[in-house]
């Protein structure tokens, strides 16, 4: 049997959640794949940050020749046309749209249909583009693996695809570098221009995320907590101009503090320093950094969407996203209320241990090595 993975999206430089997940979910595949299955790890350019050392039965295969957009549609449309394997595995929810020879099958992992519910939160082009490419893997997959029952229930209800055409896989996290053993480190902080005591945010920042009421829910807890600051950890999104002047209105410039996108080394010294972590976003299909902070001890504020329950279970705090106040308020009782902080801390640390990138491999081999 020959595998393709589509392995575009985890050899980026600068990683989200859905590359994270690319790049762990392969990784560990290397470990579990038998021999006697050969897999493709298809790129756009040479593979690199560990991605590139494979097993005898792992092999790069570099499609690099222009254009140097719509590498899926084009370049990879072009290779399967040309040498289809028996299985295409795509990490990362988007296919090409030119018909895939039927003797492949085609395994494809979609994490969230937001777009589709909250189209107003993107630009025109990346819904119309998620959307097309949506009903391609509708029509053409078969099995959609996706990372939560909600997610399940979203496609379902929004694309009216069949739930025996779809699997759920949770995702796991990175044990070796979240974990209770990771040791403050003040220079870190220096590095991104942190200081203490402060709350975190990390991921994209971007209206979807719900960061204008991120913002004003800080504002809120300020009042109480003079001292505390809030730092937005991510690169700037769709419509930032705006989430600016939510911080601006409130007179906020000198509190909250924006290292950018964190170097994966780092983060995890500086989600164990914080206070907080704080992730009330609007919409999500899993809550990867709920994991991560979890695994080191660090007290959640999460959002009591069900994807965030399904997550964090009984061990973070749990607010409503579109109530900047109701989010204060569970910021100032953690910060308050230390047996409450410690309750959150032991219950964060069991919850995590029930996660891992091993079981989302061994589980997502088991689908697409299926004959």
């Amino acid at each position: 049997m020959i595998i393709g993975i589509d392995a575009s999206r985890a050899n980026r430089p600068n990683k989200t959640g859905v590359e994270w997940y690319s790049y762990h979910l392969i990784q560990e595949l290397k470990k579990i794949t038998p021999e006697n299955i050969q897999v493709l790890l298809y790129a756009n350019e040479k593979l690199v940050n560990g991605l590139e050392d494979c097993p005898a039965n792992f092999k790069e295969k570099i499609l690099s020749w222009p254009p140097k957009y719509l590498w899926t549609q084009i370049r990879l449309a072009w290779e399967l046309s040309l040498h289809a394997p028996d299985v295409l595995f795509v990490p990362a929810h988007t296919i090409p749209f030119w018909p895939i020879r039927r003797r492949t099958k085609v395994y494809v992992v979609v994490h969230d249909v937001g777009f589709k519910r909250y189209p107003d939160l993107y630009k025109k082009i990346q819904f119309y583009y998620h959307d097309l490419t949506m009903k391609a893997i509708k029509r053409r997959a078969d099995r959609i693996i996706t990372i939560s029952d909600f997610s399940k229930k979203e496609i379902m209800d929004l694309y009216q695809v069949n739930a025996d055409k779809i699997i759920v896989i949770p995702l796991g996290y990175d044990e070796n570098k979240y974990n209770t053993g990771v040791l403050e480190n003040k220079n870190v902080l220096d590095k991104y221009k942190i200081s203490q005591p402060y709350i975190l945010y990390v991921g994209r920042l971007e209206k979807k995320k719900n960061i204008g009421n991120i913002v004003k829910s800080f504002a809120y807890a300020k009042t109480s907590n003079p001292d505390l600051k809030l730092a937005l950890a991510g690169q700037a999104g769709n419509e930032y101009e705006a989430i600016a002047k939510i911080i601006s209105s409130h007179k906020l410039e000198n509190e909250i503090l924006l290292p950018g996108y964190i170097d994966e080394d780092d983060l995890p010294a500086v989600m164990k320093m914080a206070e907080i972590f704080l992730f009330p976003t609007l919409y999500e299909g899993f809550g990867l950094p709920i994991l991560q902070a979890m695994a080191l001890g660090t007290p959640v504020v999460a959002s009591d969407i069900e994807p965030h329950k399904s997550v964090a279970g009984q061990a973070a705090a749990l607010a409503d996203p579109k109530n900047p106040e109701n989010i204060a308020q569970q910021i100032n009782k953690i910060i308050k209320d230390r047996e409450f902080k410690d309750e959150l801390k032991v219950r964060g640390l069991k919850r995590a241990a029930e996660f891992s990138w091993t079981k989302t491999a061994v589980k997502t081999l088991a689908v697409i090595a299926k004959k």
